[in-house]
Order: C-alpha cells, then structure tokens, then sequence
C-alpha cells in the first residue's frame, strides 16, 4: 500500500448526471432522502500486480471505444511495469476502480496493442501526420500517459494520483537496474487519450433566417472541430488543464453505444487527444499536485 485517501463517497461505474451538469427532474422529498444516504469509503494507492488484470481490462474496456483490439495485451503492459503505475482500490472491494501508468511508446512499439492505439488515433484525428510524428519520430521519448477511473471517485484523489505517478517516473530515472530502462523514462512528451462531452446546439425553430443556416452549414465542414461554440464539459479535472497546457490537441466523436445514450441528454462525447512537453508536465504538477 502506498497511500489512503478516506472519503464520504458513494460512486458507480458511468457518468453521473451531476457530473455532465444534467438537472435531476425527481420528486424533491426523494431527493432529499437520498441526500442522506452517506457511504464511508477507505481508498488505497497499490502498486499494480497480476490480480488486477480483470479489475484494470473493465476500466480500460472502452479506450478505444468500440474497436476491436489487443486489449489484454495493453493491461498486460501496464500491470508488467510496477515500479511506475498505481490502481485505486477501496478496502471493501479488492477490484481495481482506477489505473494510472505512463508507457514508453519505443520500448513498447512493436506490442500488437500499441499499433492498435497508433491506428486507431491515426484514423481519428484530424491532422494524420502529428500522430505519425508521435509515434515514428523519437518513440522512446514519449509516454502514452494512461488514467481511467470510475467517474465518481472524489475529485480530490487526483491531485496524489498524478503526484505520486510523477514522482514515480523521477524515481525510475534514478533507480531502475539497467540503463535502458533508466533513460526509458526521460520523457520529453507525453501522449494523452482522454474523453469530454460537449453540450449539443439546441435545434432550431422553423423559420430561421437562412444566413443562420448556411452559416451552420459552414461550421460543420471542419469535422473535428464542429461544435466550437458548444461548453466544454471535463469529465476529470486534470484534463482542462493538460488542455490548456498541450503542445496540439484534437477532438473528434466517441464512436460507442455510452456515446450515443448521453447525446439524448443534450450532450455529445468527444475523445480528447493531447500532447504535452516536458516542461508543460512540470507546470501541470506544480499548479495541479498539490498535496496538504
């Protein structure tokens, strides 16, 4: 164990409305008694191990949405390197209910799972060649930083959750056997896939000048960067920052069945792709991990 977080919290595995900013229409006396309902949860920092494997695959089931790939493979990566990685368990259930690791894409650039990752933000992105860049310029420079976690863990555990991983990556640079495994953690970028949702236009009225019309028209033509005008909503809080903070980022629709139940919502998910320097990482730790 390397750490323990105690919250007040009940949490599930899917966005909450409260989360996505979505009014909740049910009888104020109900609501109320559910407000009382308070559930004590011990949360604890492991270090990741073979057990996890099931526990990790579910958190990571749809990183790639609904594309079919080596997912097994993937969680195998992760839970092989545990000197730099962290899952998130509660004392009352041993499965995983959170992962965060960063992986080398040249150490592990011939693994099925990593092409699958390459083809996959490839084929999505907007500007194909900065994903080529990523991954054929200098690998062994970038980390793929991975964090999934159920969407109602207290907020609070992520600033120790990213510290702890950063801390992790200074201490491997330092005391890890060998010299390669040494200088695969020097990253001077880090690679992130992430998901937001995007608040839908509302429909407009018939009769609307048609200036407005040819106007949306226009806006749709840029693709991934349809719905500009749309708030943004972060899911984790750590993604608003690294999207201040990213070198390039890209947006592009979540192609998945949880995907389209939340556009009846009013609301559209997006994956959200960044890139971040180094030196932007140092920023992001020292604004955002900030531990009493």
């Amino acid at each position: 164990m390397k750490k323990r977080k105690q919250n007040q919290q009940a949490f599930d595995d899917g966005p909450s409305d409260k989360a996505l900013g979505v009014q909740d229409t049910n009888d104020s006396d109900e609501e109320d008694d559910d407000s009382q309902e308070i559930v004590n949860v011990d949360f604890e920092f492991f270090d990741p191990k073979e057990e996890d494997f099931h526990g990790v695959k579910a958190l990571l089931r749809t990183y790639l949405d609904d594309a079919t790939w080596d997912l097994s493979g993937f969680v195998d990566i992760i839970l092989g390197q545990p000197t730099v990685g962290t899952v998130i368990k509660t004392a009352e259930d041993e499965s995983p209910i959170g992962v965060i690791t960063v992986l080398n894409l040249g150490r592990y650039k011939e693994k099925s799972c990593l092409l699958h990752v390459y083809d996959f933000l490839k084929r999505n992105v907007s500007d194909g060649t900065k994903v080529e860049a990523v991954f054929n310029n200098n690998p062994g420079e970038v980390g793929l930083l991975v964090s999934e976690r159920l969407i109602n863990i207290p907020e609070e555990l992520a600033s120790p959750l990213y510290k702890g991983l950063l801390d992790e990556v200074s201490w491997a640079i330092e005391d890890e056997p060998t010299k390669i495994l040494r200088d695969s953690f020097k990253f001077k970028q880090y690679l992130i896939v992430s998901r937001i949702f995007q608040q839908l236009p509302k429909k407009k009225k018939k009769g609307a000048p048609k200036k407005l019309k040819k106007q949306s028209k226009q806006q749709s033509v840029s693709g991934n960067e349809e719905m500009d005008n749309g708030e943004l909503i972060y899911i984790k809080p750590e993604d608003e920052l690294f999207h201040k903070l990213s070198h390039w980022s890209c947006k592009f629709p979540a192609s998945s069945e949880a995907a389209a139940a939340h556009e009846i919502q009013g609301l559209k998910q997006f994956r959200l792709v960044m890139l971040l320097s180094a030196q932007s990482m140092e920023l992001f730790k020292s604004q955002f991990c900030i531990v009493e």
